[in-house]
Protein backbone atom coordinates (compact mmCIF):
# COMPACT_ATOMS: atom_id res chain seq x y z
CA UNK A 1 0.00 0.00 0.00
CA UNK A 2 2.81 2.43 0.92
CA UNK A 3 4.60 1.77 -2.37
CA UNK A 4 1.45 2.66 -4.27
CA UNK A 5 1.20 5.97 -2.40
CA UNK A 6 4.78 7.12 -3.18
CA UNK A 7 3.97 8.53 -6.65
CA UNK A 8 0.98 10.42 -5.22
CA UNK A 9 3.10 11.91 -2.45
CA UNK A 10 5.70 12.97 -4.99
CA UNK A 11 3.06 14.64 -7.18
CA UNK A 12 1.63 16.45 -4.15
CA UNK A 13 5.09 17.85 -3.32
CA UNK A 14 5.54 19.07 -6.91
CA UNK A 15 2.19 20.87 -6.83
CA UNK A 16 3.09 22.40 -3.45
CA UNK A 17 6.39 23.67 -4.86
CA UNK A 18 4.97 24.90 -8.20
CA UNK A 19 5.18 28.62 -7.39
CA UNK A 20 8.80 28.23 -6.21
CA UNK A 21 9.75 26.23 -9.32
CA UNK A 22 8.21 28.70 -11.76
CA UNK A 23 10.70 30.21 -14.15
CA UNK A 24 11.71 33.61 -12.83
CA UNK A 25 9.83 33.20 -9.53
CA UNK A 26 12.92 35.05 -8.37
CA UNK A 27 13.07 37.94 -10.87
CA UNK A 28 16.47 39.12 -12.09
CA UNK A 29 16.97 42.56 -13.70
CA UNK A 30 20.40 43.39 -15.08
CA UNK A 31 21.96 40.61 -13.02
CA UNK A 32 20.29 41.68 -9.75
CA UNK A 33 17.42 40.02 -7.89
CA UNK A 34 14.61 42.59 -7.69
CA UNK A 35 11.09 41.74 -6.56
CA UNK A 36 8.62 44.43 -7.59
CA UNK A 37 4.93 45.10 -7.42
CA UNK A 38 2.78 47.97 -8.66
CA UNK A 39 -0.37 48.94 -6.79
CA UNK A 40 -3.24 50.96 -8.23
CA UNK A 41 -4.41 53.28 -5.44
CA UNK A 42 -7.35 55.72 -5.78
CA UNK A 43 -5.57 58.51 -3.88
CA UNK A 44 -3.37 61.51 -4.59
CA UNK A 45 0.40 61.16 -4.52
CA UNK A 46 0.59 63.10 -1.23
CA UNK A 47 -1.99 60.87 0.46
CA UNK A 48 -0.28 57.72 -0.78
CA UNK A 49 3.07 59.00 0.49
CA UNK A 50 1.60 59.80 3.92
CA UNK A 51 0.11 56.28 4.10
CA UNK A 52 3.39 54.70 2.99
CA UNK A 53 5.27 56.61 5.69
CA UNK A 54 2.80 55.48 8.34
CA UNK A 55 3.05 51.84 7.25
CA UNK A 56 6.86 51.92 7.01
CA UNK A 57 7.23 53.59 10.42
CA UNK A 58 5.30 50.68 11.93
CA UNK A 59 6.99 47.91 9.96
CA UNK A 60 10.54 49.27 10.08
CA UNK A 61 10.69 50.74 13.56
CA UNK A 62 14.26 50.32 14.87
CA UNK A 63 14.97 47.04 16.65
CA UNK A 64 17.93 46.97 19.05
CA UNK A 65 19.14 43.51 17.98
CA UNK A 66 18.73 44.34 14.29
CA UNK A 67 20.56 47.63 13.62
CA UNK A 68 19.87 47.55 9.86
CA UNK A 69 16.08 47.30 10.33
CA UNK A 70 15.01 50.93 9.90
CA UNK A 71 13.90 53.69 7.56
CA UNK A 72 16.96 54.58 5.49
CA UNK A 73 15.70 57.61 3.61
CA UNK A 74 12.61 59.66 2.87
CA UNK A 75 12.19 62.22 0.13
CA UNK A 76 8.92 64.19 0.30
CA UNK A 77 9.78 66.05 -2.92
CA UNK A 78 10.01 62.88 -5.02
CA UNK A 79 7.53 60.97 -2.82
CA UNK A 80 10.03 58.18 -2.25
CA UNK A 81 10.93 56.14 0.82
CA UNK A 82 13.56 53.45 1.33
CA UNK A 83 13.67 51.07 4.28
CA UNK A 84 16.25 48.51 5.29
CA UNK A 85 15.10 45.13 6.49
CA UNK A 86 17.04 42.87 8.83
CA UNK A 87 15.11 39.85 10.05
CA UNK A 88 15.40 36.23 11.10
CA UNK A 89 14.22 33.78 8.49
CA UNK A 90 13.46 30.49 10.28
CA UNK A 91 13.55 27.26 8.28
CA UNK A 92 12.84 24.89 11.17
CA UNK A 93 12.62 25.15 14.93
CA UNK A 94 12.68 21.81 16.71
CA UNK A 95 13.72 20.77 20.17
CA UNK A 96 17.46 21.53 20.48
CA UNK A 97 17.65 22.43 16.78
CA UNK A 98 17.11 25.84 15.21
CA UNK A 99 17.82 26.31 11.51
CA UNK A 100 17.66 29.98 10.56
CA UNK A 101 19.43 32.74 8.68
CA UNK A 102 19.63 36.47 9.09
CA UNK A 103 18.29 38.14 5.96
CA UNK A 104 18.92 41.73 4.87
CA UNK A 105 17.14 43.64 2.12
CA UNK A 106 16.11 47.09 0.96
CA UNK A 107 12.54 48.12 0.21
CA UNK A 108 12.05 51.11 -2.06
CA UNK A 109 8.60 52.71 -2.33
CA UNK A 110 7.83 55.35 -4.97
CA UNK A 111 4.46 57.10 -4.93
CA UNK A 112 2.62 58.57 -7.90
CA UNK A 113 -0.91 59.87 -8.37
CA UNK A 114 -3.14 56.79 -8.22
CA UNK A 115 -0.15 54.40 -8.08
CA UNK A 116 2.55 52.98 -5.81
CA UNK A 117 5.62 51.03 -6.95
CA UNK A 118 7.37 48.78 -4.42
CA UNK A 119 10.73 47.10 -5.01
CA UNK A 120 12.69 44.71 -2.79
CA UNK A 121 16.35 44.38 -3.72
CA UNK A 122 19.87 43.95 -2.30
CA UNK A 123 18.77 40.72 -0.61
CA UNK A 124 21.55 38.90 1.20
CA UNK A 125 21.92 36.32 3.93
CA UNK A 126 24.13 35.48 6.90
CA UNK A 127 23.67 31.78 7.56
CA UNK A 128 24.84 29.89 10.66
CA UNK A 129 26.52 32.99 12.05
CA UNK A 130 26.91 31.17 15.39
CA UNK A 131 29.29 28.67 13.76
CA UNK A 132 32.70 30.25 13.27
CA UNK A 133 31.22 33.39 11.74
CA UNK A 134 28.87 31.56 9.40
CA UNK A 135 28.47 32.05 5.67
CA UNK A 136 27.39 35.20 3.84
CA UNK A 137 25.93 35.20 0.35
CA UNK A 138 23.65 37.22 -1.90
CA UNK A 139 20.34 36.31 -3.47
CA UNK A 140 22.00 36.48 -6.88
CA UNK A 141 24.41 33.68 -5.97
CA UNK A 142 21.97 31.55 -4.01
CA UNK A 143 18.22 31.70 -4.88
CA UNK A 144 18.06 32.37 -8.63
CA UNK A 145 16.91 29.68 -11.06
CA UNK A 146 20.53 28.79 -11.80
CA UNK A 147 21.40 28.01 -8.17
CA UNK A 148 18.18 27.01 -6.41
CA UNK A 149 16.68 24.61 -8.97
CA UNK A 150 17.95 21.31 -10.32
CA UNK A 151 19.12 21.27 -13.95
CA UNK A 152 15.69 20.24 -15.23
CA UNK A 153 13.98 22.90 -13.12
CA UNK A 154 11.72 20.29 -11.54
CA UNK A 155 12.97 20.36 -7.94
CA UNK A 156 14.34 22.84 -5.46
CA UNK A 157 18.01 22.37 -4.58
CA UNK A 158 18.49 20.86 -1.14
CA UNK A 159 20.22 23.81 0.59
CA UNK A 160 19.43 26.90 -1.45
CA UNK A 161 15.86 25.78 -2.18
CA UNK A 162 14.76 26.53 1.37
CA UNK A 163 16.15 30.06 1.04
CA UNK A 164 14.28 30.55 -2.25
CA UNK A 165 11.01 29.31 -0.74
CA UNK A 166 11.24 31.51 2.38
CA UNK A 167 12.39 34.60 0.44
CA UNK A 168 9.50 34.36 -2.01
CA UNK A 169 7.06 33.87 0.87
CA UNK A 170 8.47 36.81 2.85
CA UNK A 171 8.38 39.08 -0.18
CA UNK A 172 4.71 38.22 -0.70
CA UNK A 173 4.01 38.91 2.99
CA UNK A 174 5.60 42.37 2.76
CA UNK A 175 3.70 43.28 -0.42
CA UNK A 176 0.42 41.93 0.99
CA UNK A 177 0.84 43.87 4.24
CA UNK A 178 1.55 47.07 2.31
CA UNK A 179 -1.39 46.52 -0.06
CA UNK A 180 -3.82 45.82 2.80
CA UNK A 181 -2.71 48.94 4.67
CA UNK A 182 -2.88 51.18 1.59
CA UNK A 183 -6.31 49.81 0.60
CA UNK A 184 -7.69 50.51 4.08
CA UNK A 185 -6.39 54.09 3.85
CA UNK A 186 -7.93 54.48 0.38
CA UNK A 187 -11.32 53.23 1.59
CA UNK A 188 -11.22 55.61 4.57
CA UNK A 189 -10.39 58.56 2.28
CA UNK A 190 -13.27 57.65 -0.06
CA UNK A 191 -15.71 57.33 2.85
CA UNK A 192 -14.92 60.86 4.15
Amino acid sequence: MMLLMLPLMSMAQEVKDAKYLAKDAVPVENGRVIFSKEFEVPMSVGDIYAAVQEWANGQYAPVKEMPNHKILSTNPESYELTAGGEEWMVFSNKFLSLDRTRVYYKLNLICYDQKLVARIYDVHYWYEEEREGGTKFTAEEWITDKWALNKKGTKLAKKSGKFRRKTIDRTEEIFNSLETFINRKAIKSIMK
